[in-house]
């Protein structure tokens, strides 16, 4: 019987031992069967009030065979003879539009689609022939100020992004991803794949084995933002470990009054406030790849330029004519306007800063529309073959006589201080294209404002809210020069309005070295040595990344929140006060909501000793109204209503793909197999005695 044990005990150590090595060697399998492909960008899913847009795989992923689209020959073959359906289609970025991806999504034979952009992963690529946005042809129309009166017609007839193919509101029941590669100038996808394996010869179909993808995708919301959102409260309730579906898009706007106010000086004049806003994010299909050079940057860049110059004569604001001057960032304007209808929101309900509390002595006075005298915009600003700008204005408004008055003051201020540059208003009967400017004359058409931009009629960013919209395609010599030249006359347009009568004095000038530096951590290279200055040396972004502008969602952090903080520093150390103080009493001073302290320029490597510089910058949410008000009605299209799903992983593994024939043959093989080794075990058992007799030992034991 010992025997009998001790064969017993060999075998399932024997066993163990063959199990835990095949675990072991497992993932080397794996490896072995799949490549993974990396660099990779998804197309993700957005709902809002009334439907779903973007991307989603299934739970497990989708598979297709590989197949490359680069003419209409390739198109045909693949609509009309391909019989290894379904495939995963290889897409050149300039093939990459409406037409040929409505095509693809209604032959029911693709299982999903592949960019491939045979470059490297800082995007100083070659852009696809223009033009091409991800967009509308009207941006943003349904929660517009237009959208319900006599020139909502005005942008079908003349559109403001005539590129726009509307592809970023498409719903696809499959993955698209976007995918860089090098690999010594050969592309595994294309190369190592396509051709390899899948190409036809002569059309004739290729044989087995053939290179196939696995594209790992899923969404878990579906349907609308109010099914998800009420999906994901159902499911707090019933799960022990709850999770939400989806989740609001939202993120903060930066905000700098450019003189520190206290509630105990009283509350400001009505019509004794300038704004100068311009926004922050814009838009791609694709999660991470989101750079918005012209459709965001130019604009933005320029007003840390204002900030800076503004910081320089902050102290002749006397307050007889303007009290202050509030420069503004917004984020999430590509989807309805979220930063921008959020802020006019908590403005017409006393919430903007804050609410105040008479328990908090040291608060900033409340601002509302009342409040604004002028409001000045940054559109898109690079200068795409001229060195002009464009002003334009809101006809409805200027029906007000008051309001019309103030908009010619304010277009005749900025066209004496122009210096080089080539300022035309444009006809006062145009609407306004984009702007953040429309939520606030939604509340208040008594606003007097304008919007400066690089286009009179449509835009002249051909890559409005695309992947595209990069350095390259708004690269210039001029192009820092003449933002800064931007910068000088709004700038010096703000001083004559504070200062009637007055010009600013000829020795502040725009920045141009800032600007540089500004446009290149932007939009070349994250890990630049400005951000880096700004964070103590603690910048922690790769060599050669670019920030995505994409406004995110509001529980997430990362890249989205990194493009957020940076600004917000960059702005307190262009607008902030440097004190003579250490590290230790710069951390440890009071920050309130009037100041915020900021200790910057600390290198552990070169023993920087750093600067301390206390700021008025702030943020506020820029999430939209909608969620904020109970039982809001989603169909209204009063506020943004957009939510991003929340996915597991998003993943891209190829692998050869044997015939239907020999798939099902390993399987009946393996089948019979299984089988066999199960009667041979049965057989063994029962005939142990015989097969292992027990030692004379165990018998006289």
């Amino acid at each position: 019987m010992a025997g009998i044990l001790n064969v017993k005990k060999v075998c399932w150590l024997l066993f163990s031992a063959l199990f835990l090595a095949t675990d072991l060697n497992g993932e080397r399998i794996t490896e072995k069967i799949y490549q993974r492909i990396d660099d990779g960008f998804s197309c993700f899913r957005r709902l809002n009030g009334t439907h779903q847009i973007g991307c989603s795989s299934s739970q497990s992923g989708n598979v297709g065979v590989v197949h490359y689209v680069g003419t209409k020959m390739d198109f045909d073959w693949l609509l009309e003879v391909g019989p290894d359906a379904p495939y995963v289609v290889l897409l050149p970025p300039d093939l990459f539009r409406r037409e040929n991806l409505m095509t693809l999504k209604n032959s029911g034979k693709v299982a999903g689609i592949v960019v491939l952009n045979q470059t490297d992963t800082t995007f100083h690529n070659p852009s696809p022939a223009p033009p091409y946005s991800n967009d509308l042809t009207c941006p943003n129309k349904i929660t517009g100020l237009y959208r319900n009166d006599a020139f909502s017609s005005y942008c079908d007839s003349n559109p403001w992004n005539p590129a726009g193919d509307a592809i970023l509101f498409e719903d696809f029941q499959f993955p698209i991803f976007f995918i860089n590669e090098t690999k010594l100038n050969q592309s595994v996808l294309l190369d190592d794949c396509y051709l390899k394996f899948n190409r036809p010869i002569e059309g004739t179909p290729p044989s087995y084995p053939l290179c196939a993808i696995e594209l790992k995708a899923f969404m878990w919301a579906a349907v609308d933002t109010p099914t998800c959102l009420r999906r994901g409260r159902l499911n707090m309730l019933l799960n022990p470990q709850p999770s939400e579906y989806c989740d609001p898009l939202g993120n903060v706007n930066i905000f700098v009054p450019v003189l520190a106010a206290n509630k105990s000086s009283g509350p400001i004049r009505n019509h004794s406030v300038i704004f100068v806003s311009a926004r922050m994010d814009s838009a791609s299909i694709f999660d991470g790849l989101s750079v918005g050079a012209d459709t965001a940057i130019t604009g933005m860049a320029t007003l840390i330029a204002i900030a800076d110059m503004i910081n320089k004569f902050k102290f002749n604001i006397t307050g007889q004519e303007i009290e202050n001057v509030f420069l503004v960032l917004f984020n999430g304007e590509a989807f309805d306007y979220i930063g921008s209808s959020r802020m006019a929101y908590d403005m017409t309900l006393g919430k903007f800063p804050k609410p105040l509390k008479d328990e908090i002595p040291s608060q900033s006075p409340l601002i509302g529309l009342e409040h604004v005298k002028y409001w000045i915009e940054l559109g898109s600003l690079a200068p795409h073959g001229d060195n002009k700008i464009y002003l334009h204005t809101d006809p409805k408004s200027r029906n007000d006589s008051r309001v019309n008055s103030n908009v010619m003051d304010l277009i005749n201020v900025l066209i004496k201080n122009k210096g080089n540059l080539t300022a035309e208003p444009v006809s006062a009967s145009i609407p306004l294209p984009p702007a953040s400017l429309q939520s606030f004359l939604k509340k208040d058409l008594s606003i007097p404002g304008l919007l400066i931009s690089n286009h009179k009629g449509a835009f002249t960013n051909q890559f409005y809210n695309n992947e595209w919209d990069t350095i390259q395609t708004i690269s210039s010599s001029k192009l820092s020069k003449h933002l800064a030249e931007v910068a000088h006359t709004v700038s010096a347009a703000i001083y004559e309005l504070a200062n009637p009568g007055d010009t600013m004095p000829p020795n502040i000038v725009a920045n141009v070295t800032l600007l540089e530096s500004t446009l290149e951590c932007y939009l070349v290279n994250a890990n630049c040595s400005l951000f880096s200055w700004l964070l103590n040396g603690r910048n922690n972004i790769a060599t050669g990344s670019i920030l995505p502008t994409y406004v995110g969602v509001t529980h997430g952090d990362g890249a989205y929140k990194a493009l957020s903080l940076r600004t917000r520093h960059l702005l307190a150390m262009v607008s902030g006060d440097p004190l003579d103080i250490n590290k230790t009493a710069c951390i440890n001073s009071d920050h309130n909501e009037i100041y915020h302290y900021y200790w910057m320029g600390e290198y552990e490597s070169n023993n920087s000793s750093g600067t301390c510089y206390r700021s008025t910058v702030k943020t506020s949410h820029a999430v939209s109204p909608a969620f904020e008000i109970e039982d809001y009605d989603w169909a209204s299209g009063e506020y943004s209503s957009w939510t991003e799903s929340r996915w597991e992983t998003f993943s891209v593994r190829i692998f050869l793909k044997a015939s239907s024939l020999q798939a099902v043959s390993i399987f009946v093989f393996g089948v019979v197999v299984l089988l066999l080794s199960f009667a041979v075990t049965y057989w063994v058992e029962t005939n142990s005695a015989l097969l292992f007799p027990p030692s004379p030992e165990a018998v006289a034991c």
